[in-house]
């Protein structure tokens, strides 16, 4: 019996004017592996006439969710972001640089979060998921490692698509962790490994008369903007611990990561007021030590809780 791999299959996504009404999904995405998946609801009236097995299995009910990992990217990387704050571009071109910079925060409590549509190419089908909202945005980020992150989602419907005759390959290298810069207020942490997070805390929709088998637009509550980093332990951690874990003081974290080309492809995710809710530096064994820290990021006043910077060579907006 002949079978496949899952070497060839691809992912693709469009941003839509409209939730639910689909966009061409043209931004090919880097993907490792994806589990989105369509979910039914099936009932029966709860007769008491008998009968041996239930007499019918009615649909009532249609939902999309599930996931997909990936290698971040400077081709598509606006986009995703994007998708998982929900803020407006602010877009500056770097005049003598050759570059432009793409600057997202998260959008407003009362705002809509951005929809796409998903094009998921298994080769023995293709399949499109209109009206689809990230859910949360996480990036893993190891010394010495490619930046790797993953996307959770909820969608509304899946349907047939089209084998898309876009490009299937990338030409700018990817994002990589081999001269990251982690800072901590003013001091450069050299740390191991960073993991970032958004969660857009999503809502589902209601039932009404008039959403029929499909969900509607879900919702984001109080988000949640998260990061943790493990670094080799010393007397600086337990500085930093006693100064921020057992404290109300705030400290400002930044993460930038670059291609290969560093000075025109730049990733760089700044929060101004973080705090801090865990430092771990127990002994586990006859190796190294190293110390785990987790920290959240704040409101204060009028000043955003989350900036992300990209800086690449690409003219076009989101």
């Amino acid at each position: 019996m002949a079978f496949l791999t899952g070497s060839g299959a691809s992912l693709r996504i469009g941003k839509e004017d409209a939730f639910g009404t689909a966009a061409e999904a043209s931004t090919l995405v880097d993907i490792t592996a994806e589990s989105v998946s369509v979910s039914v609801e099936k009932g029966d009236e709860g007769s008491l006439l008998a009968s041996k097995t239930p007499q019918t299995r009615d649909l009532l009910g249609v939902t999309v969710d599930g996931s997909f990992s990936f290698i971040l990217r400077p081709e598509g990387a606006a986009l995703m972001t994007h998708a998982a704050l929900g803020g407006d571009e602010k877009h500056t071109e770097n005049a003598g640089e050759g570059t432009h910079t793409h600057e997202f925060n998260l959008c407003g409590p009362a705002e809509n979060l951005p929809s796409l549509t998903l094009l998921v190419d298994r080769k023995a089908s293709v399949k499109k998921y209109a009206g689809v909202t990230v859910s949360a945005f996480t990036l893993e980020c190891a010394a010495g490692d490619y930046v790797k992150g993953s996307v959770d989602i909820k969608g509304v419907k899946e349907e047939a698509g089209e084998r898309s005759a876009g490009a299937s390959t990338f030409t700018i290298p990817a994002y990589r962790c081999t001269s990251a810069v982690f800072k901590v207020g003013d001091e450069v942490f050299d740390i191991s490994s960073a993991t970032f997070k958004v969660d857009n805390a999503l809502e589902d929709a209601p039932r009404t008369y008039g959403s029929g088998l499909y969900a509607g637009q879900p919702q984001h509550a109080q988000r949640s903007v998260t990061i943790s980093f493990e670094i080799p332990y010393s007397g600086d951690v337990d500085a930093f611990r006693d100064r921020y874990l057992v404290s109300e003081e705030n400290v400002s974290v930044r993460l930038l990561f670059t291609s290969s080309d560093r000075e025109k492809q730049k990733y760089e995710i700044y929060m101004p007021h973080v705090s801090i809710s865990s430092v771990d530096a127990s002994v586990g064994g006859t190796g190294a030590l190293t110390a785990s820290v987790e920290g959240e990021a704040l409101s204060v006043g009028s000043i955003e809780p989350l900036t992300i910077k990209i800086t690449d060579t690409s003219s076009e907006t989101v």
